[in-house]
C-alpha cells in the first residue's frame, strides 16, 4: 500500500480508502473490513446504511482503532437503510452522536459538514448552528479534524478561505475535470484546477469521491470521454491531482477491492493520458459533461448539478435522488427558454433533458 501524510496532523492516509456506504448486512461487512484491512487500507468513510452493518463492523474498528482513519458526515441520516440528507440541527446532533456510539469508537478521524452544493446551504450550514456544533465536536475531542463534502470548487473555496478545515472530499475524476483542447474545460477545469492549488498551498488535504464518476468512465458507451478507462487509470487520474490523499471507493464485494489494488500491483496500467486522447472529440458528444458553460439560467437553475445527480441517480446511486431534492431549484421550473441549448459546446439538447429529468424524479 501506498500512504501520503495529512498536512495538518501527519496521518498517513491510504491511497485506497473504502467508503461503506453501500454495504447492506449479506456482504459480509465485517469480512470485507477485515480484507481491506490486511491489504495496507486504513482510510474508511462510514456513510453506514443499516445498523446491522454498523454492529458488524465495531468489533474490527474498536479493535484496530489506533490504526483506522474514519470520516463521519453532519447531514447524512438513515433510517431502515434509506438515505435521508438533513439540515435540522436536532436531527444531525442525535445522528451523529447515535452513529459515534453504534461505531464503538471514542471519535471519529474527520467530522465533516456533509454535501453543501449551493450558496443557500452553506449559509444555512454557517449561521443555524451546524458548524458551531461540528467545532464543539472538535473541541469535546468527539473528532480529531474538520472537514467538508462538496461538488462545487466555488463553496469548496469559500470554505477554504474560513479556514480550520484539514481535509474535504470533492468529486474528481476525468470527466469532470478533463480540459480537452486548452480551452473546452470539463468540469469547469479552471476553477477546479485553481481548487487543488488553493488546497495544496493551505496544507488541506482532498480525499476523493466518484473517481470512476459513478461508473460511467469504466465503460466505452457511458463515458463522457467517448472512451472507457481502467480503475486503475481513474484512480492515477485522481491522485495525480494536487493535495489529493485518498480515493474513497465503494466495494461490497473483495473483488471489488481487488479491482481497486491493481493500480498498486500493475503500476503499468495506470497511464491514463494516451487513453484520452481520442476525447478531443467530446464537442460532438450531446451529452451534458457538468461544465457549467450554460450559465447563468435565467430560472437560476443549476443544471450541470441537476445533470449530475439525474445520470448518478439512473448508475444507481442512492445518494443521489437526496441531493437533488435538496437543490434550491429542479429541473420542473425550466421554462424552454433556450438559453442552455445555445450555450452548450458539447450540443446537449438540455430543455429537452430538463422535461426528461423532471419526469424522472417526479418535479
Amino acid at each position: 500500500m501506498e500512504y501520503r501524510t495529512l498536512p495538518h496532523g501527519g496521518e498517513k492516509l491510504s491511497v485506497i480508502g473504502l467508503g461503506l456506504g453501500i454495504v447492506k448486512p449479506e456482504d459480509y461487512p465485517q469480512a470485507l473490513l477485515e480484507y481491506a484491512l490486511e491489504q495496507g487500507i486504513n482510510f474508511f468513510d462510514l456513510c453506514i446504511a443499516f445498523e446491522d452493518v454498523w454492529q458488524a463492523v465495531r468489533p474490527t474498528l474498536a479493535l484496530h482503532r489506533a490504526q483506522v482513519f474514519t470520516q463521519m458526515h453532519l447531514g447524512a441520516a438513515y433510517k431502515h437503510g434509506a438515505y435521508a440528507f438533513t439540515r435540522n440541527l436536532n436531527t444531525i446532533q442525535k445522528t451523529f452522536l447515535e452513529k459515534l456510539a453504534l461505531s464503538g469508537l471514542d471519535y471519529t478521524d474527520f467530522l465533516m459538514l456533509h454535501c453543501i452544493d449551493e450558496e443557500a446551504d452553506l449559509k444555512l450550514v454557517l449561521d443555524k448552528g451546524i458548524y458551531a456544533f461540528a467545532q464543539d465536536c472538535l473541541r469535546q475531542g468527539l473528532a480529531r479534524h474538520l472537514g467538508f463534502s462538496t461538488h462545487n470548487p466555488t463553496i469548496a473555496q469559500k470554505l477554504l478561505d474560513i479556514g480550520g478545515f484539514d481535509l474535504f472530499m470533492f468529486s474528481i475524476n476525468a470527466a469532470f475535470d478533463f480540459k480537452a483542447d486548452g480551452e473546452l474545460a470539463l468540469g469547469d477545469h479552471a476553477a477546479r484546477a485553481a481548487l487543488y492549488q488553493q488546497a495544496a498551498a493551505q496544507g488541506v488535504g482532498i480525499s476523493v469521491m466518484k473517481p470512476f464518476a459513478g461508473g460511467q468512465l469504466l465503460d466505452a458507451r457511458l463515458s463522457p470521454l467517448g472512451v472507457a478507462l481502467s480503475v486503475p487509470q481513474c484512480l492515477h487520474y485522481c491522485l495525480d491531482r494536487p493535495a489529493v490523499l485518498s480515493c474513497l471507493t465503494g466495494a461490497c464485494r473483495k473483488e471489488e477491492i481487488d479491482a481497486s489494488l491493481r493500480y498498486l500491483t500493475y503500476p503499468q496500467e495506470r497511464d491514463y493520458a494516451a487513453a484520452m486522447a481520442p476525447a478531443n472529440l467530446v464537442q460532438n458528444l450531446k451529452r451534458c459533461v457538468y461544465c457549467n458553460h450554460c450559465a447563468p439560467c435565467p430560472k437560476q437553475l443549476n443544471v450541470a448539478l441537476i445533470n449530475k445527480y439525474y445520470d448518478l441517480s439512473r448508475l444507481g446511486d442512492e445518494l443521489a435522488r437526496a441531493h437533488y431534492r435538496q437543490l434550491s431549484h429542479h429541473a420542473g421550473e425550466c421554462n424552454d427558454c433556450g438559453h442552455c441549448d445555445k450555450r452548450c459546446p458539447f450540443h446537449t439538447p438540455q430543455m429537452a433533458r430538463m422535461h426528461e429529468i423532471a419526469a424522472y424524479f417526479g418535479f
